[in-house]
């Protein structure tokens, strides 16, 4: 018996994304830009920058233990 398999809707990939935490920092990294620009400090953009990529590193890795635990 063949099964067609449906492609998860865009709400359960936002779902997803929300729930391990990709979009909320993404939205932190942007809003940290904004306010840098705005508050004239331009010189600092690139060190939030790093900080996202090691808070992100470290968040992708922690969710890969736990998916690897289950």
């Amino acid at each position: 018996m063949n099964t067609v398999e449906t492609a998860p809707t865009p709400a359960a990939i936002l779902n997803s994304l929300l729930r391990n935490g990709i979009v909320v920092r993404a939205v932190a990294l942007a809003l940290a830009t904004i306010v840098l620009i705005a508050l004239r400090h331009p010189t600092w953009v690139p060190y939030s920058v790093s900080l996202y990529a090691i808070w992100n590193a470290a968040a992708l890795t922690l969710n890969s233990v736990r998916a690897a635990r289950v």
